[in-house]
């Protein structure tokens, strides 16, 4: 991931919070939090404990990818920050994809402007998890067919999560 802010974002702390659930960047594995009775470390452990290459970012419970869920990052700007291992066999390479504008990757039945409206806001403040249809923009669109795109908010520092799964629907057969 090419996060540099480390400030606690207060979104993602406080009573008023969402319930919100830590998990890697990069392998999706959720972290194991502190019980509830007990006073967090002043410092979280910011590296995945599971895989050793991930930032461990929040989201709301109902959005955590899971281990070896396919999901990128996306900043404010639209751009890619991040790439699951499981979303690169979708998406494509991690390194070739850091800063690549996400509407340049998916497409929605929902229009493109309204996918990238729904991504912008996830990466603004937070938000609701919403899932749409979602398709590849590129060669490999018929081979993957439509996906569920389950767009909300993570952090810190705030971003779109995109997760994403097949569906088998306008998906061509291996020929």
């Amino acid at each position: 991931m090419h996060f540099t802010e480390t400030r606690p974002d207060p979104a993602f702390a406080g009573d008023d919070a969402p319930a919100r659930r830590r998990f890697c960047g990069r392998c999706g594995e959720p972290a194991i939090d502190p019980p509830a009775a007990e006073e967090p470390p002043p410092f979280e452990q910011r590296v995945c404990g599971a895989c050793g290459m991930g930032v461990l970012l929040r989201c709301a419970s109902d959005a955590l990818p899971g281990a070896g869920g396919a999901f990128l990052i996306v900043d404010r700007a639209l751009r890619v920050a991040a790439v699951s291992e499981a979303g690169e066999a979708i998406f494509g390479i991690e390194e070739l994809l850091v800063g690549t504008d996400v509407t340049e990757l998916l497409s929605s039945t929902i229009g493109d402007r309204a996918l990238a409206r729904t991504v912008a806001k996830a990466a603004l403040r937070p938000r609701e998890a919403v899932t749409v249809p979602a398709r590849l923009t590129g060669e490999r669109a018929d081979r993957v067919g439509t996906m569920a795109a389950r767009i909300s908010t993570c952090g810190p520092p705030r971003a779109a999560l995109i997760a994403v799964e097949p569906t088998e629907f306008g998906r061509l057969p291996a020929r």
